[in-house]
């Protein structure tokens, strides 16, 4: 077994395979993301926080989606050596991805949430400040020789499950959305030109008059006026990051 829990509860070098698991993460997928990508329960980082254990197969799935070595997992569990694969071994489908992948593509600063309310809706707002880059996420390889991308951390809650605090999304400004996207809009102030805030949602409808938006926490489908939108960018699918 990869993950034998007696043997990492008596060495204390060996890191919780939680924190192992979380130190080889991409920065390009959520946990959510990665869990789907690896065909396992999305629970399964919580399994796994709660029992410090999991199988053999849900390890492998997880390196494999991940584009992670055994050796790499190893070494990110004290281990000197890595243990000899299983029969079976999952192929990557994202092998493409590796921690040597340059980190490069800016992350904008996003320094707070709070709430506007439309009609009876209350909505969940981000600031974004597009002056200020904060840090900078690894290039997945679906974004080579692309200049024009940025990235943001998530806040909040209202997005969840798709989207969850801390979770790092790439923002395409290139490409107009189309529905069913998730976006990143920029509004504007009642009768103003200045940038009063900025939503993460999902786009359901878009009119000559209006755009519709989705949000998950508390649920909400709203309406806002054309005049109120200063910008909407499109979030990147993970398809679409890989590559693929």
């Amino acid at each position: 077994m990869l993950c034998d829990i007696g043997a990492i509860m008596a060495d204390p070098e060996k890191r919780p395979l939680y924190d192992a698991l979380m130190a080889v993460k991409p920065d390009y997928l959520s946990k959510n993301a990665w869990a789907t990508l690896a065909g396992v329960n999305r629970n399964v980082f919580q399994d796994i926080k709660a029992r410090n254990n999991a199988t053999e197969l849900t390890i492998q799935k997880l390196l494999a989606a991940a584009g992670v070595s055994r050796a790499e997992f190893a070494r990110a569990m004290g281990e000197d050596e890595p243990q000899p694969a299983a029969s079976g071994t999952v192929a990557s489908p994202v092998s493409a991805f590796r921690h040597d992948r340059p980190r490069d593509v800016p992350v904008l600063g996003t320094p707070a949430c709070h709430d506007l309310t439309f009609g009876n809706d209350r909505i969940e707002t981000i600031d974004i400040d597009f002056d200020d880059v904060i840090d900078y996420v690894r290039r997945p390889p679906g974004l080579d020789g692309r200049s024009d991308v940025y990235a943001i951390y998530f806040t909040g809650y209202s997005m969840i499950p798709r989207f969850e605090p801390d979770e790092v999304g790439y923002v395409d400004p290139r490409r107009p959305p189309s529905i069913g996207d998730y976006v990143v809009v920029q509004l504007r102030g009642n009768g103003e030109d200045r940038i009063a805030a900025a939503l993460v949602k999902r786009l359901v409808r878009r009119t000559a008059a209006y755009v519709e938006l989705e949000q998950f926490n508390p649920p909400a489908t709203f309406r806002l006026p054309t005049e109120r939108i200063a910008r909407m960018h499109r979030i990147m699918p993970l398809i679409e990051l890989v590559g693929i």
